[in-house]
């Protein structure tokens, strides 16, 4: 009876992670296209499920593998392990969103995995190569995704100089297909931490060593991540739409497509990043470029301050769990 109960609260946890995956990151990547105010709601939302429902099988699953699999053996761990895990990621996305400060969803789940796994007296079994791979791709995105969104918007408005008046608005129409591009690269990068914990909650139902992705895997938290989007994305899409620095359709694209190339290919290496960094790094960039005297760097330094607090934070609530559990046991 223990076990089962262990095992929906594993669910119930991994389909809380995927909500306010859509609260958090859903928000960061409506932001952008609304602030622009070329596409609608409308328009964005549909584009977008699309693209992260095709994004792992067009991209493959090697982001999930790294999470599943080469951070923590959560199979050696035990349920109650992952379970805290889950818990101490939750707990540290609702305490940023209720600060309406957009943070990454990777780095909470990352935090809360190493902390549950120390204080639970396992250490051995965090995979410091998968640790590194998971800082590496945090740090790399938000710098390449600068230098990207920097060269973009450079580029773009040299050519909008060359260009008739009436073609900008046809060039702008392009957020169509960033759109769906983000939304392919955020489905074969950040949707797959949810991919991969739910991929081991069904190794843990079905007692199996093999990991494998099953269609189910995929659809059950883009379904949850769609009603996250929908009930508090918005919220967060006003903070980074417009705290950072007042966006032009223009500007929003070179935006979109510097995020969608950096998530794209850490997808491709298999390289855990969060989308929500990248695209406020891309953020950054795009600023820089056109007029640094007008970038919010105040928000900038906040949003910066958060990244850092957020490993910790998830990495002292984990490990308080794991504490609160040997207590009661």
């Amino acid at each position: 009876m223990r076990g089962m109960v262990i095992e929906i609260a594993i669910f119930l946890g991994i389909a809380g992670f995927a909500v306010i995956s859509g609260f958090n990151d859903g928000g960061n990547l409506i932001a952008t296209f609304l602030a622009s105010g070329t596409l609608t709601g409308r328009v964005v939302v549909p584009l977008l499920l699309c693209g992260i429902g095709l994004g792992p099988i067009i991209f493959g699953t090697a982001v999930s593998h790294t999470i599943a699999l080469e951070i923590v053996n959560f199979q050696a761990a035990g349920h109650e392990v992952l379970l805290v895990a889950l818990l101490a990621a939750l707990g540290t996305l609702v305490l940023t969103w209720r600060l309406r400060i957009p943070t990454s969803t990777t780095i909470a789940l990352g935090g809360g995995m190493i902390g549950a796994a120390f204080l639970s007296g396992k250490g051995q079994l965090v995979h410091w190569s998968g640790v590194a791979k998971l800082g590496i791709g945090l740090v790399g995105s938000v710098l390449i995704g600068f230098l990207v969104a920097w060269i973009l918007t450079t580029l773009l408005w040299a050519l909008l100089a060359k260009i008739p008046a009436t073609d900008v608005k046809r060039l702008s129409l392009g957020q169509y297909v960033t759109v769906f591009w983000q939304g392919l690269a955020y489905g074969a990068n950040d949707q797959e931490k949810a991919i991969g914990l739910m991929t081991i909650f069904f190794m843990i139902l079905t007692h199996s060593t093999k990991y494998h992705v099953t269609w189910l895997a995929i659809v059950l938290p883009l379904v949850f991540w769609a009603v996250g989007l929908v009930f508090g994305g918005w919220r967060i899409a006003r903070t980074v739409g417009s705290h950072i620095f007042r966006l032009r359709p223009m500007n929003a694209l070179s935006t979109q497509a510097a995020a969608a190339i950096t998530v794209s290919v850490a997808a491709m290496l298999g390289f855990p990043v969060s989308t929500t960094q990248t695209t406020d790094g891309c953020l950054f960039g795009m600023g820089a470029s056109l007029d640094p005297l007008h970038v919010r760097w105040p928000m900038v330094r906040k949003i910066i301050v958060v990244w850092l607090l957020t490993m910790p934070i998830a990495m002292i609530i984990g490990g308080t769990g794991m504490a609160m559990v040997a207590a009661f046991r």
